[in-house]
């Protein structure tokens, strides 16, 4: 009893109570912490030097599951481009996030040194953490992931072979969006490969589909009218479930695949006279229809596709921005020395090159909702670039002065799918 000397049945429990856990040694609590630091490469490597607990949670399945979902839009790494038959990747970040060049780069004959003449790769696509390249030489797709290293080998259905110089491609995700996915860090997702290609023109388009999760192509799909032009080798956009690619020598058109309903047609776009196609991209309207973005220096367009109850659609000038004001550079350089390199889908940003009169090649990353510019330091001098988006949750791994697959080893299986061969080993990278 309290009145001789004994405890009280408060005191008693508060004895033998479990110590309270300090808070960063909350794993809610530290989770929702390490959620909040910047979806860049460093910030989840240099959060774990913190402590052995801080790294066993931010190494965790299931906290690299939420960084995705609770970001939703990864950052740009880098950029791709493919000149002389390589695969070679441009740094966007600054240090201690800037992903040196060699990691991710792919060089036929391993070193760089020695390519290969008849190695000859084009780039096709980048989209969902995927770059997708092509041989028509050897008749081959390459589905490449530069964070794992992983490289999928798939051959080119045969009746695409014979038209491989006037197709295109694109490589997406199969999750799409079901189940609450975001896209940006899919490494263990199976993926889906779009071939399509417009082979003779005024002739109907024809596309097919490979799943990785079966190794087989689809069915052919053909257009049901013919296509006036041809299909351009510059990049698709992904737009909800359709795929859109630009449409060379026709005033007004351009190719939609549907990867629903897998159906191919040609739809209707504004005609843009004096337009290069290099200063005209397609991209994702900010209501999730699709869009057209329009570079005519100091002019910067942005028009909308909209579609009634009736299924009827119309084309819309969205905005107009003065794109000197953005970039805060003179509006009298010439409308020809500017042009759009590339667009990144998830990020909802256009890649700008403008040459001013001094000969110097200014190079921009312009955020489409808000229109803040960035410069980007390099010298960027190819017509069109892939950026490549990725969370990069599970730290920084890939492969240095990788080597495209050898052509000599591929082995197609009768289903179509090739042999994966050997891959490319993994290697950590050094965030000091």
């Amino acid at each position: 009893m309290a009145g001789d000397g004994g405890e009280s049945g408060d005191e008693t429990a508060a004895l033998h109570a479990s110590p309270t856990v300090p808070p960063l040694e909350d794993d809610d609590l530290l989770g929702e912490i390490l959620l909040r630091l910047p979806p860049l490469p460093s910030s989840l490597p240099r959060a774990s030097l913190v402590s052995k607990h801080w790294a066993r949670l931010a190494a965790s399945a299931a906290f690299r599951r939420r960084v995705p979902a609770h970001h939703r839009t990864p950052p740009v790494l880098g950029l791709f481009h493919n000149p002389a038959g390589e695969l070679l990747f441009i740094p966007a970040l600054a240090p201690p996030d800037r992903i040196p060049r060699e990691r991710f780069s792919l060089y036929p004959g391993g070193d760089g040194t020695c390519p290969d003449p008849f190695d000859c790769w084009s780039l096709l696509a980048c989209r969902h953490g995927r770059v997708l390249i092509a041989s028509s030489w050897w008749r081959l797709l390459l589905v490449f992931d530069p964070v794992s290293g992983d490289q999928r080998r798939v051959a080119v259905p045969p009746d695409f072979v014979d038209y491989m110089s006037t197709a295109n491609g694109a490589v997406l995700c199969a999750a799409g969006g079901a189940s609450g996915h975001v896209h940006g860090d899919c490494l263990s997702r199976p993926f889906k490969v779009v071939l399509v290609s417009t082979r003779w023109k005024h002739r109907p388009a024809v596309a097919r589909v490979y799943s990785s999760e079966t190794g087989l192509w689809g069915d052919l799909v053909e257009a049901a009218e013919p296509c006036a032009g041809m299909v351009s080798r510059l990049p698709g956009t992904l737009v909800g479930n359709s795929l859109y690619w630009w449409l060379n020598e026709s005033d007004d058109g351009m190719l939609e695949f549907d990867l629903d309903t897998r159906t191919l047609a040609v739809v209707k776009r504004p005609p843009f006279e004096g337009v290069h196609g290099t200063r005209i991209r397609i991209i994702r309207a900010d209501d999730g229809g699709v869009g057209l973005a329009v570079l005519s220096y100091p002019s910067f367009q942005m028009w909308h596709r909209r579609v009634d109850s009736c299924g009827v659609a119309t084309w819309v000038l969205h905005a107009t921005v003065r794109m000197d004001k953005i970039l805060g550079l003179p509006s009298e350089i010439e409308a020809g020395r500017a042009a759009i390199r590339g667009y990144a889908e998830d990020a909802g940003a256009v890649f700008i090159s403008v040459n001013n009169t001094d000969c110097r090649n200014y190079f921009f990353v312009v955020q489409l909702d808000s229109m803040q510019s960035t410069e980007l330091c390099g010298n960027f001098l190819g017509n069109s670039y892939h950026p490549f988006t990725n969370f990069c949750t599970g730290g920084l791994l890939g492969p240095s002065m990788c080597q495209l697959p050898a052509p000599a080893n591929y082995v197609q299986g009768p289903d179509g799918a090739a042999d994966d061969g050997d891959r490319s080993s993994m290697c950590s990278c050094d965030l000091s």
